[in-house]
């Protein structure tokens, strides 16, 4: 802790034996100044855990997933209190709420090598507001002719926030981006920037 920024660093982790990392937010607005700085780095998971990211997070917060592996040979059990229905991925971002704040996910490598996986899986809802922004950079997912990245409860984005793929590459799949639920975007901007498609079986964005 530090003031009224919540500091929290992990670097170069392995994760064994099915563990995963749950990155929580406040479940209500916080007092005014709170903030949280998150930084993931080099976290290595290849024995079926994942990594959960959920609520919301207030403005001036910070949190970054950058240079990690995340490798899933079957489904990933996240704990039931998130209510993801036995939904699964090897990434999963659960109702979170980016206001002013910014989640970024870079150079980092997914792969769930299992029948109908999700490599990475937005759901619950994603909502961004007051220039909150979303940055997905570098990131490399492949699946098992599953889906490479499903959004499952819609995206709302107001007041100058961003969306944006850039630099990704979607391996296998049957959809590289799949959208189920209804995507609202108000002077606001979601990008899909020089990405790859390979091998995508069905279609790219669906």
């Amino acid at each position: 802790m530090s003031g009224s920024v919540r500091n929290v660093t992990l670097a170069n982790c392995t994760f064994v034996d099915g563990a995963s990392l749950y990155v929580l937010g406040w479940l209500s607005d916080p007092p005014a100044g709170e903030r949280a700085d998150v930084l993931i780095s080099g976290l290595e998971s290849r024995f079926g855990g994942g990594v959960l990211v959920a609520n919301l997070f207030p403005p001036g917060s910070r949190v970054t997933v950058v240079d990690s592996v995340l490798i899933a040979e079957k489904r990933v059990a996240y704990r039931d209190a998130y209510g993801l229905f036995g939904a699964s991925a090897c990434l999963v971002v659960h109702n979170v709420n980016l206001t002013g704040s910014v989640l970024t996910i870079a150079r980092t490598h997914v792969a769930a090598v299992f029948r109908d996986a999700v490599g990475v899986l937005l759901v619950g809802g994603v909502a961004l507001s007051s220039r909150g922004a979303l940055y997905v950079d570098g990131l490399s997912v492949q699946t098992a002719l599953g889906l490479c990245v499903s959004v499952e409860g819609g995206v709302a984005a107001s007041d100058g926030s961003v969306v944006a793929f850039v630099d990704s590459g979607f391996l296998l799949c049957r959809h590289a981006l799949s959208v189920r639920g209804a995507v609202s975007v108000s002077g606001s901007a979601v990008a899909l920037v020089r990405s790859e498609f390979l091998s995508t079986e069905d279609y790219a964005v669906a």
